[in-house]
């Protein structure tokens, strides 16, 4: 008997800009996973595919990160007043539409979604789907569908939106709008983490999951009310995964795709590093979703060096221990610098520790946005200045809608970051353009300092 076949499909991204920071469409990897496990057959098209054979591959840096595809449209009418140039991020649409045109009916379309603000290249993705596959039942999930679920049944075009992880109400709603039942009943309480690779165009590097969730509860951050709760699985599990992915695909990188990869790391982070450097010691880990600092001690920093870790990225968000008491205690100044030694101790270079710093948050001043970057800059690791996006239902919501001159609570396109949407006056992008300018500069005047540093007879003898 023929499986019944299921679209998943991740939309183009409408934005001023947008980057390929190791993205692949992991939520809808990991449901296919699901999927297959209780009968259907799934297909996958993503429209923001960097491998699509039919388009020129954007600049690549030397791991598998690097630019979308990008084609200018009009920028919607909230944002006519912005200047700067507004694009489709992503495969040209007919390419899109001769990939689906292509593929058999399938009896259902389950459709991602990210940022809130990204919302009309959803809807754009929706509209074709429409036109290619009439009549058939479009569901929208994701983060925009979980974070503004009212505001997505009303404006992305799909006739259903789940909230939350997909899997936990799946099998009850694709008979709803099916009426099919699962060829194989499973507990809908259990979360799915192994991604079905096999349904992208290559495999550049292994997407990894290791847990769902964060333990953490700040104020900016809206993980909780995308996952909740936290599961982290067996090291075992973990590793078994990596290596049926690496002997299969032959990718040597790895992104970790985890909100709390260092949670309760004795148990679990440990044990998955040291058998991955003692197994997998050509292989090169890289984490963009950034790393509790609070867990680096030094077992922990050796253990990554050792494992390969090239790309590390802390989420620090501010030096300030006085934010961190308001918005959750996630560390604390003290922890951050005891972590930052730990990894230059253990041989990681200034280049590879990233420290992600929130900016443009409500009654931040430039001051203390410029105190955050030098602190960085003094232990020894490099600032990467993010802009912070007002995200509905977090505790630091309300305040943003206070500080915003933007109506943020009417129309989501003025979450986006590059507003720079609850800034104080005089946080703007001159402001911060000038202190990336200065940060450049630093990292030079650090490099150039290095290598006219004078070799020791102590050091030659150490290497």
């Amino acid at each position: 008997m023929k499986r019944p076949g299921i679209l998943l499909v991740n939309p183009w991204i409408h934005d001023f800009a947008a980057y390929d920071l190791w993205a692949r469409p992991m939520g809808l990897l990991v449901l296919a996973s699901r999927l297959r496990r209780q009968g259907w057959e799934p297909m996958l098209v993503d429209c923001l595919d960097p491998d699509h054979p039919r388009m020129k591959r954007e600049k690549v840096r030397p791991f598998a990160d690097g630019r979308f595809a990008r084609t200018p449209i009009l920028r919607p009418a909230a944002l006519e007043g912005v200047p700067r140039a507004y694009s489709r991020y992503g495969v040209d649409p007919q390419l899109v539409k001769d990939d689906l045109s292509f593929l058999s009916r399938p009896s259902i379309i389950l459709v991602t979604s990210l940022m809130t603000y990204w919302y009309p290249g959803v809807a754009e993705t929706i509209r074709l789907l429409r036109e290619i596959f009439p009549n058939v039942p479009v569901v929208l999930g994701g983060e925009y569908a979980s974070i503004l679920p009212e505001h997505a049944m009303k404006h992305s075009g799909a006739d259903e939106v789940v909230s939350g992880p997909g899997e936990l109400t799946l099998s009850h709603t694709l008979f709803q709008l099916t009426g099919l039942a699962p060829a194989r009943n499973e507990s809908e309480n259990v979360l799915e983490f192994s991604p079905a690779l096999n349904l992208m165009r290559h495999v550049r590097f292994i997407p990894l999951l290791t847990s769902r969730g964060c333990p953490f509860r700040c104020a900016y951050c809206a993980s909780r009310r995308i996952v909740p709760g936290f599961v982290q699985r067996g090291p075992g599990e973990v590793l078994a995964e990596i290596r049926a992915a690496r002997n299969r695909y032959q990718a040597l990188d790895i992104a970790l795709y985890d909100d709390a990869f260092l949670v309760n790391a004795r148990n679990h982070a440990l044990p998955i590093l040291e058998e991955a450097a003692a197994e997998f010691s050509d292989m090169r880990w890289h984490t963009p979703n950034g790393l509790h600092a609070s867990a680096i001690d030094p077992r922990l920093a050796n253990a990554m060096k050792r494992a390969g870790f090239q790309t590390i990225r802390l989420g620090l968000e501010s030096a300030s221990d006085e934010f961190h008491r308001r918005t959750g205690g996630k560390t604390r100044l003290k922890e951050f610098s005891e972590a930052a030694m730990n990894l230059r101790d253990a041989g990681f270079g200034r280049e590879q520790i990233g420290v992600y710093l929130l900016v443009g948050l409500p009654g931040q001043s430039r001051t203390q946005i410029e105190d955050d970057v030098d602190r960085v800059l003094s232990l020894g690791a490099t600032p990467k200045l993010a802009e912070y996006s007002p995200i509905p239902g977090t505790v630091l919501w309300r305040d943003a809608v206070n500080s915003s001159r933007y109506p943020i609570e009417e129309e989501p396109l003025f979450h986006n970051c590059t507003l720079l949407p609850a800034a104080n006056a005089g946080v703007d992008s001159a402001f911060l353009q000038e202190l990336r300018r200065k940060i450049r500069e630093s990292e030079n005047h650090i490099l150039h300092e290095t290598s006219q540093e004078p070799v020791s007879v102590d050091s030659v003898l150490i290497s």
